[in-house]
């Protein structure tokens, strides 16, 4: 075993290095393994991972890519969202928290292109699954957001 050059085991504590350096806010995630030759009984001579990092700002994902040690294939920077619809989400519910999405909406090249823009998440029970089959919101967790939604568009359309 000590002899072994396994392309496998290295890529899995990169994997839990990529892990170890998402801090303050910053994520990162390993979706991707491809090993080659991919065969039960032959040792991984070479292993592709995809990367995906992000973070709230452009200087704290230079911070996350510099501690993983990678160079991206492609990159989208950062974009805030906007104060107002931010406000306007927060009328009904003003103890909710404010969250950074970190994922590549619709919103975030709207924000992008100048447009005010800011989301509204409703909380899944199924230990948070989103974007999956296994999502499950509740009737009254639609309904407030929807209360919520119609709330916010109100306002922001109301001079």
């Amino acid at each position: 075993m000590d002899v072994r050059d396994d392309a496998l085991l290295k890529a899995a504590r990169f994997v839990v290095h990529v892990a170890d350096c998402a801090r303050n806010g910053a994520v990162a995630t390993v979706g991707a393994v491809e090993v080659e030759p991919n065969a039960m009984n032959v040792v991984p001579a070479r292993v592709t991972v995809s990367v995906d990092a992000r973070a709230p700002s452009a200087e704290q994902l230079d911070e996350l890519v510099a501690a993983i040690g990678f160079e991206p294939g492609s990159r989208l920077e950062p974009v805030a969202m906007s104060g107002a619809p931010f406000d306007a989400l927060s009328v009904l519910l003003p103890d909710a928290p404010r969250l950074v999405s970190g994922a590549g909406h619709d919103a975030m090249i709207l924000a992008g292109a100048g447009v005010p823009t800011g989301m509204l998440f409703v909380r899944s029970l199924n230990g948070g699954a989103s974007h999956s089959p296994e999502e499950l919101t509740s009737d009254e967790d639609i309904a407030l957001a929807v209360d919520v939604l119609t709330t916010a568009l109100e306002r922001l359309t109301t001079p």
